[in-house]
């Protein structure tokens, strides 16, 4: 069922991004990890110059207490994570300076419970 929801929820937030980015997503240690970025495409000396990372991950325990909810709270929780993915999404800076042999820090988003909760937005 977890595997299933965060096919869903892929499928929620994946508008927001840019139509080339490259998706990847896990469940581990019962948490939802999506991690994304992709080419950017301006910077002539470097054709292949991805974007910082950014990892999403959603609790245990926000999934937990998601599978608990009714229909009608399921959907408000939806629209919450897509509005907060969206709030980062809009003051994220996906360019960096680091040449392509370097890492880059990846920019780390985490969902919790209380975020999905509809009382918070």
């Amino acid at each position: 069922m977890t595997e299933d929801l965060l096919d869903y929820w892929l499928r929620l937030i994946t508008p927001i991004f840019p139509t080339n980015a490259w998706i990847v997503s896990n469940v581990s240690g019962g948490n939802h990890s999506i991690q994304i970025d992709w080419k950017l495409e301006n910077d002539p000396h470097q054709p292949n110059k991805r974007s910082r990372k950014i990892q999403i991950t959603i609790s245990e325990k926000a999934i937990d207490h998601y599978l608990d909810m009714n229909k009608t709270d399921r959907e408000l929780s939806d629209t919450n994570l897509k509005k907060t993915i969206l709030e980062r999404y809009s003051h994220f800076n996906p360019d960096h300076d680091a040449q392509t042999s370097k890492s880059v820090a990846t920019e780390r988003w985490s969902i919790s419970r209380d975020m999905l909760n509809e009382e918070n937005y």
